[in-house]
């Protein structure tokens, strides 16, 4: 049923939202690139450390970005759980 009925019914909804995200972020990060001269934002950071090369550095990072990304949600997703059985 999942993937016959609802993968099919929500696909064009998922790739219209990945699409929007990624052209927001890339105008963000264009914005952001072109304005900054001294003090750097962490994605124009990311991009300085991946055109010099992959090191540790980068790994982490974005490590730490997706982290901190999926525990804010986790919480979002309790405080949201814990007032709907309230």
């Amino acid at each position: 049923v999942l993937l016959l009925i609802t993968v099919p019914v929500m696909a064009p909804a998922i790739f219209a939202g990945f699409f929007l995200s990624m052209t927001f972020s890339w105008d963000e990060f264009v914005i952001s690139f072109l304005l900054t001269r001294f003090d750097t934002t962490l994605p124009v950071e990311i991009w300085n450390l991946l055109r010099s090369g992959l090191n540790p550095k980068t790994n982490a990072v974005g490590s730490l970005v997706f982290a901190v990304s999926i525990v804010l949600v986790v919480l979002f997703e309790l405080t949201l759980l814990r007032r709907r059985k309230a």
